[in-house]
């Protein structure tokens, strides 16, 4: 089931954001199956990257993701001019972001709904080394060269959501099943499964 509004008004956008490793891929392949939405997502743009034009070291990933981030919000941007609804999946800065994204909420009218993916900081830590060691993940990214990063990364006080219109719902996957997410996100976008 698509909804086209949220309980009835405009049409709305889906922004699945937290830091690295807080469950936002896995949340947010949930999220656009359950509401039949597009994702767009910022890793799966870098992953292509990767594989077209090649990957290295901690320095050529952050080039990559410079530039997944680009494409990443000229498909929003084309997304936004279609009307539909959609999900975006990135870890996004708000100090960086707000800006564009307020700028796009004016032009388009659209309700953002932010599930903002979050954890306690050692088990962020502790997912993050996980999957830098485990080989589940792109080796472009180059995470076992940023986990000293990661861990600075954790107390750099980042705004994680933006600031736009639109409710924010929290998942700490510590403390909330997928299904329970997908149940309040139902009654916050107005629609019955």
């Amino acid at each position: 089931m698509t909804p086209a509004t949220v309980g009835g008004r405009v049409p709305y956008i889906v922004l699945v954001v937290g830091r690295p490793a807080s469950g936002k891929s896995t949340i947010s392949a949930a999220v656009a199956e359950r509401f039949n939405l597009p994702l767009l997502s910022k890793d799966a743009l870098k992953e292509l990257l990767f594989d077209h034009l090649g990957s290295g070291d901690r320095a050529r990933s952050i080039e990559l993701g410079r530039t997944a981030f680009a494409l990443l919000d000229h498909l929003i941007h084309l997304q936004l001019q279609s009307g539909a609804p959609f999900l975006v999946d990135a870890a996004y800065d708000a100090q960086i972001e707000n800006e564009k994204f307020r700028a796009w909420q004016q032009e388009f009218g659209f309700i953002a709904v932010q599930v903002h993916c979050t954890a306690p900081i050692d088990e962020l830590m502790r997912r993050f080394i996980v999957r830098a060691q485990d080989g589940t993940r792109h080796s472009g990214h180059a995470d076992h060269d940023s986990i000293d990063e990661y861990r600075r990364s954790l107390s750099d006080d980042r705004h994680e959501t933006l600031d736009l219109d639109g409710p924010i719902v929290k998942y700490d996957f510590t403390v909330t099943t997928t299904a329970d997410l997908l149940e309040e996100l139902v009654a916050v976008m107005g629609t019955h499964p």
